[in-house]
């Protein structure tokens, strides 16, 4: 059984993408390490080709003709990107994170452009107690929780929430919020999960969208 948050319903509108444009889309968003997963690209133009880099650091490791690939996961934070070329030229970019862990998966999906809905969703793979977040607040721009989804939590240079409870295998919690962008507008998300297991205190790095608008 998993709990079930209103606002996890954005992974799926989301498609962990902004609405209206290019986007990268794991089959998978919180992948176990080693598993096979398909990314698929959404948005592209007919007869595109894609440009893959596996390691986001503008390395291209394949070229395919079609909008999807298999890919193998690696333990930890890794970053994907994709270039997309139409008629021999870059027309637009996509970029996603994936946080593979045996313990907890962590992923936040984003919806809209000004202001941007967030929502982090945190999946338990083993007994874990008071699991939490600390997103960072891009400099200039405005937070407003949406659904905290049962949490304690308090925002400054950082939103910090924590939910005062327990996880089992294959539950989630989830956490909603909307940033209104200061300038510059276009920002990077960055932030961290965390919980408490059998062996002490785990913590990863949140994982999917990482660029926005």
């Amino acid at each position: 059984m998993r709990i079930l948050i209103a606002c996890t319903l954005l992974v799926v509108l989301g498609a962990l993408g902004l609405g209206g444009g290019l986007a990268l889309i794991p089959s998978d968003p919180a992948p176990m390490p080693g598993a096979q997963i398909t990314l698929q690209v959404s948005g592209a133009p007919a007869g595109a080709e894609f440009f893959w880099d596996f390691g986001g650091d503008g390395s291209v490791e394949q070229i395919t003709q079609v909008p999807a690939i298999s890919y193998t996961v690696k333990t930890g934070y890794q970053e994907i990107a994709v270039q997309v070329h139409h008629q021999g030229k870059a027309i637009a970019s996509a970029r996603i994170a994936l946080s593979s862990d045996p313990s907890l998966g962590a992923f936040r999906s984003v919806q809209g452009t000004g202001p941007i809905q967030v929502t982090v969703v945190l999946r338990a793979r083993i007994h874990l107690v008071a699991p939490g977040i600390e997103e960072t607040v891009p400099a200039g721009w405005a937070v407003e929780v949406v659904d905290d989804g049962g949490a304690l939590y308090k925002i400054g240079d950082a939103l910090q929430a924590v939910w005062p409870l327990e996880l089992w295998p294959d539950e989630e919690v989830s956490f909603c919020y909307r940033l209104y962008p200061g300038e510059p507008a276009t920002a990077r998300l960055s932030g961290i999960a965390s919980a408490y297991g059998p062996e002490g205190r785990i913590e990863v790095r949140i994982g999917g969208v990482v660029i926005v608008p």
